[in-house]
């Protein structure tokens, strides 16, 4: 019976950086949509061009989220300010984070990756606290990177 041919670690790190960079674009396009739905919904004015920026904006850390929201109740205040409509954009940009957080980024980052998400949230933490915005945009991907040459190290040390 032979081994399998060991896999090269750089190539799998480069499809683990492809499939990272196609889940954030469909993260992207998956948030456009919901801000389009509910900032429509909200009848915010010019609700297209905000969905867009908003759903790009993710990929900016900690203060991507936020610009959606700002960009909203600005047009909303700048047109013909309404509590009521400013409340809607609000409670729809809310829902829009809590599925962002807790389903739509974990399901699409965790499995494609091979990654849990303990060890994620460590990252995200320790990449944030130890260098700021960058590292809080690089930490996934450094971490899928790790992930891959350990699992490469531990299968040449068990053959």
């Amino acid at each position: 019976m032979s081994t399998p041919a060991p896999r090269n670690p750089f190539r799998d790190s480069a499809y683990v950086l492809g499939r990272y960079v196609r889940a954030q674009l469909l993260i992207a396009v998956i948030l456009m949509l919901l801000y389009g739905v509910g900032f429509g919904i909200a009848k915010v004015p010019l609700w297209p061009a905000i969905a867009v920026l908003g759903g790009l904006a993710n990929f900016i850390p900690r203060i991507g989220s936020l610009v959606p929201l700002a960009l909203a109740a600005v047009t909303i205040g700048w047109v013909d300010w309404n509590l009521e409509r400013f409340l809607i954009a609000f409670a729809a940009w809310l829902v829009i984070q809590v599925l962002e957080g807790f389903f739509i980024t974990p399901r699409l980052l965790s499995k494609p990756l091979g990654l849990r998400p303990l060890p994620v949230f460590v990252a995200l933490l320790a990449g944030s606290f130890l260098f700021g915005p960058l590292g809080l945009f690089l930490a996934v991907p450094i971490l899928a990177v790790a992930a891959v040459f350990y699992r490469y190290w531990q299968n040449r040390r068990n053959i």
